[in-house]
């Protein structure tokens, strides 16, 4: 019987909108790859659920606001603007239903060589850390945080750069970066496009490798076996050495030594404890919460465990070193 009340009703007022729709905010122009914030604002006549969707079949969440409905809608401006439909629905029955249009102007940028891909009213670098990888190149690390920017677009020439999710809300997003520079950068320099002054801005940054931070993540490439051979060797022969000491000299100082040597062999020489790691695990350049992470992992990994510390496992996992919570 609803039903049939329901369908007379929207045959009566088949001619009557029941429902409006306007963006609060719309600008007469956006760019090409700009992240797009809008207010729908949707008055209703009748009670009923309203929904909002996209061309590209996206929903948005509708909020009541009073007498009326608020939409936030969040998309990335790419060739041509999404086309939106609002609808007002009972019990699965659409009573009304509008299409919205938008016909403000896209442009787009010349970037200068050292643009990175983002455009944001706010761009910040955070938590910068250097350390050293091979012979040839540092790794840097660092988080950046935007107000309304296409930050999964940052980019810089470097080699081996990676872009990892850690948070976003309405307004904020942030990301970690690693990258490899070569030893001799210490100075950063890039430009992302300022949306409120509609310019480049340029942000730079000096990160020193021998710092307080970066001391306390030792060896982020872990050792080779190469090198444990030739430190293997070294201890060896330097027992040997305390040996032959003892037995012409017969001090006690040449045991303590000896003694030494041969509990630093037994360390480096123990097997590591293994562990497995859930997909979806966060692994941190440093042992605290607001760390860098570098890695998420894509899948279940068995991995080694080379210490604990603060509640984290340093690992080594894919010939590099991090720590993860512990869980």
């Amino acid at each position: 019987m609803r039903l049939i009340l329901i369908f007379i009703a929207s045959f009566l007022f088949a001619n009557e909108k029941l429902i409006i729709a306007k963006f609060q905010n719309l600008q007469p122009y956006y760019y090409q790859n700009q992240i797009v914030n809008l207010k729908l604002k949707i008055i209703s006549a009748k009670n009923g659920e309203i929904k909002v969707i996209d061309d590209q079949n996206r929903s948005y969440e509708v909020q009541a606001n009073g007498n009326d409905y608020l939409s936030n809608i969040i998309f990335q401006l790419k060739d041509k603007f999404p086309l939106f439909s609002v609808s007002l629905n009972d019990n699965g029955v659409i009573l009304d239903e509008l299409n919205i249009t938008i016909k403000s102007k896209i442009r787009k940028l010349y970037p200068p060589k050292d643009f990175c891909g983002v455009l944001a009213d706010k761009l910040e670098i955070s938590e910068t850390i250097l350390a050293s990888y091979d012979n040839k190149n540092n790794i840097v690390y660092w988080t950046i945080t935007a107000k309304n920017g296409n930050l999964s677009d940052f980019n810089l020439s470097y080699n081996q750069q990676k872009l990892y999710f850690l948070d976003s809300n309405d307004t904020y997003s942030s990301y970690s970066y690693s990258a490899l520079v070569p030893l001799n950068q210490k100075d950063f320099k890039f430009s992302y496009f300022n949306l409120p002054t509609q310019q480049y801005k340029t942000i730079k940054f000096h990160i020193n490798l021998q710092n307080e931070t970066v001391s306390t993540q030792t060896d982020i490439k872990p050792m080779a076996k190469s090198n444990l051979y030739l430190i293997n060797l070294l201890l060896v022969i330097i027992l040997v050495l305390w040996i032959v000491l003892y037995i012409y000299r017969r001090k006690i100082i040449y045991i303590i030594l000896l003694l030494i040597v041969v509990a630093i062999l037994v360390v480096l020489n123990l097997p590591k404890k293994e562990i497995y790691l859930q997909k979806g695990r966060e692994v941190k350049v440093l042992p605290f919460k607001n760390s860098t992470t570098f890695m998420i992992l894509q899948k279940d990994v068995k991995v080694k465990v080379l210490l604990e510390k603060n509640g984290y496992k340093k690992i080594e996992i894919n010939k590099h070193i991090g720590w993860v919570k512990d869980e």
